[in-house]
């Protein structure tokens, strides 16, 4: 993620920081300045807020090692002024293993908090005589087990796709399709969003950050969820483009960009000598080019090498969320070992639009295949 900070690696996850985040520290050291607070003070709100923190992290671990166990791996963890948040490679679709998955973070803060209630075993009179007025040494321990028994609890509320909007998700998922439960989760996400919203408005401006990401997330998820599923059952090689644009490698960007105004294409396959697909280029790529390079540059020089090749057989609703086609780079596709066609995620939403256009998007398709 742009703008973020890496903070280390453990079991092979690599966790980022966000820049906002130092935001709430340069909040907390100005409020103490402000209130005419010793050092020390302003030092125990800043161990308290990196604690919490590493509560957070520890949670998202909770979520990827759990995820680990069944094959799904994490590209890393961000940390945020809102929570934090793992990012995997591919999310679980068996409503078991979702469930299992979502709700390991939850249980990561219950067990941190089952740990801390033996070391203070605090009392009810205890809790309620606390002082939250300032963080010191006598209620640091304390106040760190009421925040990881609030988030365990805060994150099993049915948000989507907060943690138990995830799990309500599975629960759904186990009676009806998975995007009627991903619509249906979304919307109850929706509801509970809203009314964090209006709660931030008279109790804590946090919570409007909140209902805005859960929002913001659950539209976003949902769609991709409704585009998985009307990509169910096809394949690479149905969609291919036969028809490209191709150059040579060895061509000058100057000779590239007679190219693009003597073509419709926004997108090129670069080609070796010997006839093999070595890298793709956009316009965009060129014409930056020429305002920074050489004209005689060639575009060997500033294409996107061809790391790999999709087969034939790759199902497009992997391929939908996958990294392969990320920036919307085009990717030559292979059948029998040779290359038939190319595939960018614009091709793929060209598809989902003519099927969810047209009765007839079948005959398109089939008229489509090479004879």
């Amino acid at each position: 993620m742009k703008g973020s900070l890496f903070l280390g690696q453990f079991a092979q996850i690599k966790v980022y920081v966000h820049w906002t985040f130092f935001i709430l520290f340069a909040f907390i050291i100005y409020s103490g300045v402000s209130a005419g607070q010793s050092v020390d003070a302003i030092a125990w709100h800043l161990l308290f807020l990196i604690t919490i923190f590493g509560c957070v992290i520890l949670h998202e671990f909770g979520h990827a090692l759990t995820g680990r166990r069944y094959g799904f791996k994490t590209k890393d963890i961000i940390l945020l002024p809102i929570g934090g948040l793992a990012r995997f490679e591919k999310l679980p679709e068996n409503p078991i293993q979702e469930f299992v998955v979502a709700i390991a973070g939850p249980m990561v803060n219950f067990a941190i908090a089952f740990v801390l209630y033996f070391i203070t075993q605090p009392s009810a009179h205890m809790i309620l005589n606390l002082d939250l007025s300032s963080i010191n040494q006598e209620n640091f321990v304390t106040l760190i087990w009421i925040v990881n028994l609030s988030l365990g609890l805060f994150n099993l509320i049915p948000a989507f796709p907060m943690d138990g909007g995830r799990i309500f998700r599975a629960i759904l998922s186990m009676f009806q399709p998975r995007e009627k439960a991903t619509k249906n989760a979304a919307r109850l996400g929706l509801l509970l969003a809203l009314g964090f919203i209006v709660l931030g408005l008279y109790y804590n401006p946090f919570l409007i950050f909140i209902g805005g990401f859960i929002i913001l997330s659950a539209s976003s998820e949902s769609s991709i969820v409704s585009a998985q599923a009307l990509l169910e059952g096809h394949k690479a090689g149905d969609i291919v483009m036969h028809n490209f644009s191709s150059l040579n490698h060895d061509l000058s960007i100057a000779q590239a960009s007679e190219a693009v105004l003597d073509r419709q294409s926004t997108h090129f396959v670069i080609y070796s000598d010997s006839k093999e697909v070595v890298g793709t280029v956009n316009r965009d790529q060129i014409i930056k080019s020429l305002k920074v390079m050489d004209h005689k540059t060639t575009l060997s020089s500033i294409m996107n090498p061809v790391l790999e090749h999709i087969p034939a057989e790759t199902s497009l609703k992997e391929l939908y969320t996958s990294q392969i086609l990320r920036n919307n780079v085009m990717v030559p596709v292979t059948e029998n070992g040779e290359v038939v066609g190319v595939i960018n995620l614009e091709n793929i939403l060209e598809f989902l639009a003519i099927k969810q256009a047209t009765p007839q998007w079948k005959s398109i398709l089939q008229r489509h295949k090479p004879t």
